[in-house]
């Protein structure tokens, strides 16, 4: 059974070939309107289908060097015609500087007298130890907090990598699939008109 609505879907994967329904229609108009003078509309409409054909597959490579190279090619012959090797006053130039860094900091100097009872050593090792337990605490909340920092470093790169990846693919299909069928439709209307220089 023929599913009439996926029908049009499916002729239009071949466009390539529908698209050379104008040209055969243009041909035999041109050769209908004009008798008596074939051979010179066959070599017309062959070096017009010819360069019609070329300058497609030229587009379509255009096309698929901007999408992974972001240059065109006028860009890139313009870039190779200023790599041109040639003789020129080579200028030297050195640069210098100076570069200082400060590094600052605070520290807090505690002075208490020597404890000499059991009551002062007792006061003394648990203020001591309520400090350790305060710089431990703190070292635990900064380790902590630069933990955090990385895992969201790591996400954010992790995402823009996944988008990286995505936009490739992207890129990759287009040049497979689209820059394919618009290489064969210019590749068709050539072979048309080879075919018909042929008969000029």
């Amino acid at each position: 059974m023929i599913h009439w609505r996926e029908l049009p879907a499916w002729l239009m994967r071949a466009w390539p070939f529908w698209a050379l329904l104008p040209a055969f229609a243009t041909h035999w108009l041109a050769l209908t309107v004009v008798p008596g003078t074939p051979q010179v509309v066959n070599k017309i409409a062959g070096m017009v289908l010819q360069v019609s054909g070329g300058l497609l597959i030229l587009y379509s490579v255009n096309d698929n060097l901007g999408l992974f190279r972001r240059q065109s090619l006028l860009a890139a012959a313009v870039t190779w015609f200023k790599a041109f090797p040639r003789k020129g006053k080579n200028i030297t130039i050195q640069l210098s500087g100076v570069s200082a860094a400060m590094t600052s900091g605070s520290a807090s100097v505690s002075i208490r007298k020597t404890p000499t009872t059991l009551e002062e050593r007792v006061d003394y090792l648990e203020s001591t130890l309520a400090k350790h337990r305060q710089e431990v605490a703190e070292s635990f909340a900064n380790a902590q907090s630069k933990l955090e920092g990385a895992k969201s470093e790591l996400h954010a790169r992790i995402d823009t990598t996944v988008g990286q990846i995505v936009e490739l693919s992207q890129k990759v299909e287009h040049a497979a699939v689209g820059g394919f069928k618009l290489q064969g439709f210019g590749v068709l209307l050539a072979i048309y008109g080879a075919a018909t220089s042929v008969f000029a």
